[in-house]
Formats: C-alpha cells, sequence, structure tokens
C-alpha cells in the first residue's frame, strides 16, 4: 500500500510540470501578436474588445504591394486609434459594381451578407475607383447602403467615395458624384476624397510608384483625415 501511495505521488509529481508547462506555453501565444492581414483579405484584428468596425473596400483599404498592408493599413490605424475591434474585407480590383479580375472577388453588393454577420457597431464603406460607369455604379450603391442600413439599424455608417491619385485638383468626377447621391439619398453622411483633393499636391507624395496605391505614409495620413470624421460619427 505504502509503495503504490508513493507510485501515485510521484506519478503525479512527474504530471504536474507537464501541466504547468501547458499553462505557460498558452499565456505566452495568448500574448503574441496576431499575424498581419494580407492585402486584399478579411482579416479580423482581435487585439481589442471595443466596438466592432467593419470596413468593406477594394485594395485601397485592404491593401497593396505599394504598403498599408495588415497593421500598416488606414482602417487598423482608424481601429487602434479609436479602441474599436477590426473586420476588413478590402478585395483589390472590386466595387460596387464590378468584381475585377481575379477569381472569387465579389462585388460590394454580394459582400453585405458577411458585413452584417459581425454584427458591427460601425461601418466605413470606401470606394471605388474600380468602377467606371456613374449610372450603374448609383444604383449598385444605393442597394448596397440600403441594405446595410435596412439590416444594421443601429449601426453607425460611413461612406468614403472613391480615392483617386490626381496630381492635380480636379475638382469633381462621376463616379465620386454617383457614390455621394445615393449617400444622400438614404441618407448616410458622405466624406469625398476628390471634393476634398486627399492626394493632390504635395500630398501626392504618399502614393507609390504605381501612381495608384498609397504607401504605409500614405496609409497613416488617410488615417488621420479619417480619424477624426468616425470620431464625430461615433459621437
Amino acid at each position: 500500500m505504502a509503495t503504490s501511495s508513493r507510485a501515485r505521488r510521484s506519478a503525479g509529481l512527474i504530471r504536474q510540470p507537464g501541466r504547468t508547462l501547458v499553462v505557460v506555453l498558452m499565456a505566452v501565444l495568448a500574448c503574441l501578436p496576431s499575424a498581419p492581414a494580407r492585402a486584399g483579405s478579411t482579416a479580423v484584428n482581435a487585439t481589442t474588445s471595443g466596438p466592432r468596425l467593419f470596413v468593406l473596400g477594394d485594395s485601397i483599404a485592404g491593401g497593396s504591394d505599394q504598403g498599408g498592408n495588415g497593421r500598416h493599413g488606414w482602417p487598423a490605424l482608424v481601429a487602434a486609434r479609436l479602441g474599436l475591434t477590426l473586420t476588413l474585407d478590402g478585395e483589390g480590383g472590386t466595387g460596387y459594381t464590378t468584381a475585377g479580375t481575379r477569381p472569387g472577388r465579389r462585388a460590394y453588393p454580394q459582400r453585405v451578407d458577411a458585413a452584417v454577420a459581425t454584427a458591427p457597431d460601425v461601418v466605413i464603406v470606401e470606394g471605388s475607383r474600380n468602377d467606371v460607369d456613374p449610372t450603374r455604379t448609383r444604383a449598385a450603391a444605393v442597394d448596397t447602403l440600403r441594405r446595410l442600413h435596412a439590416r444594421l439599424p443601429h449601426a453607425r455608417i460611413l461612406v468614403i467615395g472613391p480615392v483617386y491619385s490626381d496630381p492635380q485638383p480636379v475638382g469633381s468626377r462621376p463616379v465620386d458624384d454617383a457614390v455621394a447621391a445615393a449617400a444622400d439619398e438614404l441618407p448616410l453622411p458622405y466624406v469625398s476624397a476628390v471634393r476634398r483633393a486627399w492626394f493632390t499636391g504635395s500630398a501626392h507624395r504618399f502614393i507609390g510608384s504605381d501612381g495608384v496605391h498609397p504607401t504605409d505614409a500614405g496609409h497613416a495620413y488617410l488615417a488621420d483625415r479619417i480619424t477624426p470624421e468616425l470620431s464625430r460619427l461615433l459621437g
């Protein structure tokens, strides 16, 4: 009996460090940062437990080979500054009327269900310079924004127009006017990157070598402009 008891105690002593090691490993893993999002992917930043932010957009939101991927993108920067939990759905080449050329990507109206499924407290819809037909864009934008508004009645929604990279002021662009009209119809707050000339003049230095996409510095610049807009919306 004594030998059996000692054996059981010995076995317990052998197993205990194993349990301790598991606990330690779990604690270490929990402290590791989440992997950055790939460009054009949907990713969740679960580093905060604040209100939920869903961003729907194109590569200006999702990042590109010029910059703005993962924590360097304006969606992650805005979320961090305002203490929000981010879900990012940024697919390059897409827009209200187009799914782009890469297989598996979808236009904005086909991604409303994914946005609703996250039960966000606030939604940003950005873009898109990939849309080319103003009439079709307005109709698709009304459809997208109306369904988001109807299915997320308590969420705040901010609409940001297509982000172009004009070196000189252009005043207006037809697709930007179309998305603005769609937002106004609901009505929802709208920010025109064209009319505010976000990347015009000296700010054009924040555009990468492809002449289209912002660099990491450009995404930080965008975050500086979008954060106050979202902060006012959140009240």
